[in-house]
Parts: structure tokens; sequence; C-alpha cells
């Protein structure tokens, strides 16, 4: 059986990802277990490596790594573990899965560094079109597909509404869920300004907010002016059976993120392939995702003058509001079959059958045009030497003696065009 080395996208000792490759693919797995994240940026990523210890962890392994026939590397941290790989003598192939969108300095530095040592037989996958347009214009020959998509054992339509109501204490009524994390770029007080917006034409109308993850600095405001007595629910589901029964509760499904870090829009997947109709901003992979029964998409504008773009209000009030109002109501095994078939992991995993050298068994989403992504011109200027050096100069370069301090005070600029690019237009002659 063939060995794939794996490295994750946060130090772990154990990766969920990496056993969902073992169980699909004939494939040994070995997990960087207890690596030190590349995937922090800087000065997070400097920090780490100068920790005692931590370079040796790193360095141990790659030589580790540098046998396999292939390597998967989780974030944009895995444009820079390729190059160390190669530094070393790596000959292997390497997948890298990004998930995020690139949004600083240290990010397409790491692209740069992996352009030096690319390998035609290697893979970057990007879990939408839009994303993969940002990547393209970095250099990267980017794939559009999300490898392990959903699993679609666990979210299908099925019994539970009644259980998890109960388990949960949400009172009985009509059901508006937002799962997913809880934090300043997810924009969820739009979502809970819209929810409250339909209680008043839906009086039973409960709104869930289903989080593990949460910013309680940012919740602190919204949970001083609202709580269960005002309909509105913050839960966080203790198992995936418990989200998932959450979905099939919900009448609908509403996010309002248009957050740098979207790429596929794993949430509105989910709740799609359990049923139930999905409400999103016109915005990065939430447009591939709803192009189907049971999802409908709203148009973003850029908010000024901070440039950030907010999916608008009115429009996301006006399509719950259709949603609960429709005299009959979308079949849910019609939405959720489509979903299944789209993103069900047992069939998304074929993107990944190079790894075992076979061609993909997945549809691979077509070439895409690089992006308009303009860098500022001292990452410009930086990315001409680093194309300039030899290539393992650079990398040394990279990790010793480059001035990233001074060159990181360019990346809110940077990430708000990324989040500028990632919007999507409404086709002509539609609000839709």
């Amino acid at each position: 059986m063939l060995s794939v080395g794996y490295y994750p996208y946060a130090e772990t000792a154990h990766s969920v990802e990496a056993a969902w490759l073992a169980e699909h693919l004939p494939v040994a797995v070995r997990v960087a277990a207890g690596a030190p994240s590349l995937n922090g940026g800087w000065p997070d990523h400097h920090r780490a490596i100068r920790e005692p210890g931590s370079r040796d962890r790193l360095t141990s392994v790659v030589k580790a790594f540098l046998r396999v026939p292939a390597v998967v590397a989780e974030g944009p941290g895995g444009f820079l573990l390729a190059a160390l790989l190669r530094t070393d003598g790596f000959g292997g192939t390497i997948t890298v899965l990004p998930y995020v969108n690139p949004r600083r300095w240290y990010d397409v530095a790491a692209v740069t560094l992996y352009g030096l040592f690319a390998d035609p037989r290697d893979r970057v996958f990007l879990g939408s079109a839009p994303s993969a347009a940002i990547y393209q214009s970095l250099g990267v020959d980017a794939l559009v597909g999300e490898p392990y998509g959903i699993d679609e054992r666990v979210f299908t339509p099925g019994p539970g509404p009644g259980r998890v109501r109960e388990e949960l204490s949400i009172p009985p009524g009509r059901l508006l869920l937002y799962a997913g994390r809880a934090q300043p770029d997810k924009d969820l007080y739009r979502v809970l300004r819209v929810g409250l917006k339909a209680r008043l034409l839906f009086p039973d109308l409960q709104v869930v907010v289903a989080s593990h993850v949460v910013d309680e600095t940012y919740l602190a405001a919204a949970r001083a002016l609202v709580d269960d007595r005002d309909g509105v629910h913050f839960r966080a589901p203790s198992t995936q059976r418990q989200l998932a029964d959450l979905y099939r509760a919900a009448d609908l499904f509403v996010t309002a993120s248009t957050s740098h870090f979207e790429t596929f829009g794993r949430a509105v997947a989910e709740a799609l392939a359990c049923g139930t109709p999905a409400v999103a901003p016109r915005y990065d992979g939430f447009v591939e995702v709803l192009a189907q029964p049971g999802g409908r998409l709203v148009d973003v504008d850029i908010d000024e003058p901070s440039g950030v773009p907010r999916a608008d209000e009115e429009q996301l009030l006006r399509a719950v509001y259709e949603v609960l109002s429709a005299p009959d109501r979308l079949d849910g095994a019609v939405v959720a079959a489509v979903a299944r078939s789209r993103f069900g992991r047992c069939g998304t995993i074929g993107l990944l059958r190079h790894l075992v050298g076979e061609p993909a068994a997945w549809p691979v989403g077509g070439p895409v045009a690089a992006a308009k992504l303009e860098l500022p011109d001292e990452w410009r200027q930086t990315v001409a030497e680093m194309n300039g050096r030899d290539r393992h100069q650079a990398v040394s370069w990279f990790w010793d003696a480059g001035d990233h301090d001074r060159l990181a005070r360019h990346d809110g600029g940077f990430a708000a065009q990324v989040r500028r690019l990632l919007c999507q237009p409404s086709p002509a002659g539609t609000g839709r």
C-alpha cells in the first residue's frame, strides 16, 4: 500500500481529514503529528519557529517525508512546506489544500517560494472558482474542487427535528438557522437583524445560532440585547448528529458572511444536503454551491467608506420572507438528493485519486482566468527579488533575513482587495 505524508492545518496529534483520506483511498497516511503549523502567519510563524525545539520538530517532519511518494499539505503554509521539502530533495508529488484565500504578505511570499519549486505533477485545489482565480494571479496552477466535500452519511434527510428541539430547548415554531463560526468576519449581526425583522412578520419564528467557535467579545452586545425570550437562541450542538438534526429542523438556513476565509461554503452545502433551503450572499463559493434547487443568492454591496463587502440586508429579508411565506414548500428530498450527489465525500474524494496513480474520479472545475489582483509596490518588488534569486537562497532569505514585519504593514489593504474580488455580480437584468 502506498504511503502518503500528511501535514494538517494546525498542530495536532490527530487529523480528521487524514482519517477521511485513509478511509476512502487505498493509502497509508502518515500524519505530521505535533509539527509546528506554518499557517499562523507572520509574526506568529516567526515566533513559533524561533521557540526552542520548534525548528527541530519541523526539520524532523521534512526529513520523515522525504521518501514517501506523495504529501498532502493543508493551508497556505502548505506552499512553504512544499518548498522546504523540495529544498531537501523531495522527489514526489505535493497536493496543497489551502482552504482559505490569501490575505497577507506571508501567504503571498509562501506561494512565491512554492512557484520556484513547483512540479507539473503537483495539485492545488480551491473550493471555488473566484478563490482559484486569486491564487492563479499569484502564479499557482489552481484547480477548482473540494476533495473532502461533506459527510453524506450524516447530512441527509431524516427524522430528528422534535428530538433536537427538546435537547437544545428550542420552542415550537418556524426556525431560521445560522451554523458556523460566530466571529466578526461572518457578519452574524446582519443575520440577527434580519431574523428579528422577520419575527415581526412571523411571530412564531425562532432564530438559532449554532456555533462551537465563538468570539465572546464580538457576541457580547448581541447577548446583552437578545436571548431566548426574544426568540433568539445561541446554541452549541454537541455532535454532528445534533447539527444535522438542526439543519433538518430548520425552515431556512441563512448566512451573511463575506469573509476572506470563505472558499467552499461548507455549512450551506450541509444544509442543502439535509433538504433545507439556504440563502447566502453572491460571494465566492456560495455562488457555485447554491446553484441548485433550494439555493438563493442575494447581492453584495461595498460598504462605504470602509470598502468592505456586505450582503444586501433588504434582499436577505426578502428572501427569508419569500421562503417562509411560500404556499408550497420546496420538496426537501429533491434538494437533498441534488446536494448529496454534488458534495458527498464518497464522490468528491475522487479528486485525490492521483495520489494512487490514477486519473481523477470526480469532475475538476475547468481552467479559470487569473483575477485582477494588484500587489502593493513593496510586495511586487520583493516578489521580483525572490524570483531572481537561486531558489535555495530564496528559502534561506524568507526564513532568516526577510523584512516581513515591514511588508506585513500592507496586509489590511490586501485582504480588503481580496474580499472585493470575491464579490460576484448579479446576472444581467436580475436582482438574484
